[in-house]
């Protein structure tokens, strides 16, 4: 079981989190054996470097607080996939906000992402 008040407290950690999904297989009751746990993160941090560092350590203080290495950090800043900060949103749960965050982080996310699915459809690359 997911201690949310454990996990918070590694949050709080680090003033530059502002916001932490929990999201995935675990959430969504299609848990399995080998199902990792899901976490996609924003930070206030421009400098990718230290960005990349903070997910390296949140892996670690995650894995050792779940007592597994089936952990997966997701920096949403600077995660690539419109499809996937889309999905982590949609159909995460907001575990942790610092400050209210969300109102300035969820429309660039949602925007970004119908532009995305807008190309995949106009060139027929989107499965409906």
């Amino acid at each position: 079981m997911l201690d949310i008040k454990k996990l918070k407290n590694i949050f709080k950690e680090n003033p530059r989190i502002k916001l932490v999904y929990f999201f995935g297989s675990r959430t969504n009751g299609n848990a399995g054996p080998l199902s990792d746990y899901d976490f996609a993160i924003y930070l206030d941090e421009k400098d990718k470097k230290k960005m990349i560092e903070d997910k390296f350590r949140l892996h670690d203080k995650l894995s050792r607080c779940l007592k597994t290495d089936k952990v997966d950090v997701v920096i949403l800043n600077i995660t690539e996939s419109p499809e996937l900060k889309y999905n982590a949103i949609k159909d995460g749960d907001l575990i942790f906000e610092r400050e209210p965050f969300k109102i300035l982080v969820e429309p660039r996310i949602l925007n970004e992402y119908f532009d995305f699915h807008i190309m995949l459809s106009k060139y027929g690359l989107t499965k409906a």
